[in-house]
């Protein structure tokens, strides 16, 4: 049967993606690994869909595609940068939307035998990582050296953790060896992800048997608690940012001075390319600084560190800022994408698929924090992420199809 094939498949291109596209990724150096993952996946998706009766296709994907290729289009016409630049960053901003809707649209399904191999594979890789970990409170530079960045050895430990969570049978013996995974990513020093410890512990801990989803007084309570926890946790990164300024010469890092300018450079561009922006490749994107964009000679950018010609290395170092790219319009269609799917999750929550709701949540507040200071969604472990959120909605879809055709029988 096709879904048979497809859940085989899948299965065998998780455990590839996850082995060779997030843990020993910036190992090997392949930088296309992702990229042949997406591909494979994007194969494996037409042949799912040419294989099924009407050709069917989601229409929330087929909207999602008609954004972007209206958006590639318009930046060919407006043209604030050369072609090939615009293409790679079509591609490259594409990536994780096509990674989502591909498992979404074709429901894979993973067996019990399955999911035992994957929650295997997820505590040999954390064992792997604590042991780096460990090595890195003396020798620090392990983390670039194995991993790249000690950012990715944070965004490594959070795919394993939920990978575990979602294998699992959500008990609270489960609940308890999610957050034990997570908390090795507290190694990587890093305020964003303390600020995810502190949402997840928060989340899987109160959001119990007896909590029920609706705003009153108690939930409020505990809701102001777990933000004022993510924010005690980031409370540096949000002061430089946004009390101090981040401009001036005397900074710890480099590429904090080059983020905050992003930032700050970011909202002159959206009122100035009202309403659908620059254009792909122009702003705050690897390929903008690969193929340096007139953007920042514009806006008296192009000599700051990090941000020039010769040295455009932390021009892709976030990603809010990349939004305005498409202006006004582009950014409130990404919130909107994400409402939507936090809306799909209180629901999925409200009918009874606490593990799976529970599970997109956190995923959502991962892409939420995660895009202040990194672009993540766009790289590789972001990639992988989006396949196992919709993996999680392609099971909450499964599960109320089931239902439906147990109440009609």
């Amino acid at each position: 049967m096709i879904q048979e094939f497809v859940n085989k498949n899948f299965f065998l291109l998780l455990l590839f993606t996850l082995i060779f596209g997030v843990m020993f990724y910036d190992t090997i150096g392949f930088n296309f690994t992702d990229e042949i993952c997406a591909l494979l996946l994007l194969v494996l998706y037409f042949y799912h869909v040419f294989n099924t009766k009407d050709w069917e296709f989601n229409k929330f994907f087929l909207v999602v595609l008609g954004i972007f290729l209206f958006y590639l289009f318009y930046s060919f016409i407006v043209g604030n940068n050369v072609k090939s630049a615009i293409v790679m960053d079509f591609i490259i901003q594409i990536k994780p939307y096509l990674g989502f809707f591909c498992v979404y649209s074709m429901m894979p399904q993973l067996d019990k035998k399955q999911k035992k191999i994957i929650q295997q594979f997820a505590v040999i890789f954390s064992i792997y990582l604590f042991c780096i970990g460990i090595i890195g409170i003396a020798f620090p530079n392990i983390y670039v050296a194995v991993l790249g960045h000690p950012s990715r050895f944070a965004t490594a430990i959070s795919i394993l953790a939920l990978l575990y969570l979602y294998c699992s049978d959500y008990t609270k013996r489960d609940i308890f060896c999610f957050l034990l995974i997570l908390s090795i990513g507290l190694f990587s020093g890093r305020s964003k992800f303390y600020g995810f410890f502190a949402a997840c512990t928060f989340i899987t801990l109160y959001v119990n048997d007896s909590f029920q989803m609706k705003l009153n007084l108690k939930n409020t309570f505990f809701l102001l608690i777990g933000l004022a926890a993510v924010l005690f946790v980031a409370k540096d990164k949000i002061y430089f940012y946004f009390i101090q300024g981040g401009f001036g010469y005397e900074r710890e890092t480099a590429d904090l001075y080059a983020r905050v300018a992003l930032y700050y450079f970011s909202i002159p561009i959206i009122m100035d390319y009202f309403p659908f922006g620059p254009g792909f490749a122009t702003y705050a994107t690897y390929s903008s600084g690969e193929y340096y964009s007139p953007i920042y000679s514009k806006y008296g950018m192009e000599g700051m560190h990090g941000l020039t010609q010769s040295d455009p290395s932390f021009i892709a170092d976030t990603y809010y800022p990349a939004l305005a790219q498409f202006g006004i319009v582009g950014i409130i269609l990404f919130f909107s994408f994400w409402i939507h799917l936090l809306k799909k999750a209180i629901q999925a929550f409200l009918e009874g698929h606490k593990k799976e709701s529970i599970i997109a949540l956190l995923i959502i507040i991962f892409f939420l924090i995660e895009s202040t200071t990194d672009a993540t969604i766009t790289h590789n472990r972001g990639v992988f992420m989006m396949m196992l959120l919709g993996l999680i909605f392609a099971d909450i879809k499964h599960k109320k199809i089931n239902a439906a055709y147990s109440s009609n029988s």
